[in-house]
């Protein structure tokens, strides 16, 4: 019986996609759920270390953007069909909050996606500040 989704897998994910037994995105009826990404660059890489952890934590922000609209763009959906955002935090959780609020303004345009902010100990990739997921509507 066919699954009732479509999974949504750019090329550049292919194979940690199969590595990891996991879609960067699926799409159900006019949804598409967003899994979690962290802030590796094209390579796979977190960002060199940077003197702060302020520094290392936008940069790989940047990054966690950039591979969001890099899926959307796959299903011809851009970051204004964002509709709700979960962020997930290793460190001080009160200032990356305030920092990712300041990097939503320049990459996400009003009105708003709904939006929850969590703190935790560790994510998945050694390293990683931050680990977003995101609910989109298609536009179709």
């Amino acid at each position: 019986m066919p699954k009732p989704f479509t999974t949504i897998v750019p090329p550049s994910f292919k194979a940690a996609s199969e590595t990891y037994q996991y879609a960067p995105a699926v799409r159900i009826g006019d949804q598409i759920l967003i899994s979690g990404i962290v802030g590796v660059d094209a390579e796979g890489r977190l960002p060199p270390d940077f003197r702060s952890q302020t520094e290392d934590f936008r940069s790989q922000t940047e990054n966690i953007f950039t591979t969001l609209e890099a899926i959307l763009s796959e299903v011809g959906a851009t970051l204004d069909d964002v509709a709700s955002l979960n962020s997930y935090h290793v460190g001080d959780l009160h200032s990356q909050l305030r920092e990712l609020v300041d990097i939503k303004a320049t990459r996400i345009r009003p009105p708003h996606p709904a939006w929850t902010g969590v703190g935790v100990t560790q994510l998945g990739v050694p390293g990683a500040l931050l680990e977003i997921s995101a609910v989109v509507v298609a536009r179709d």
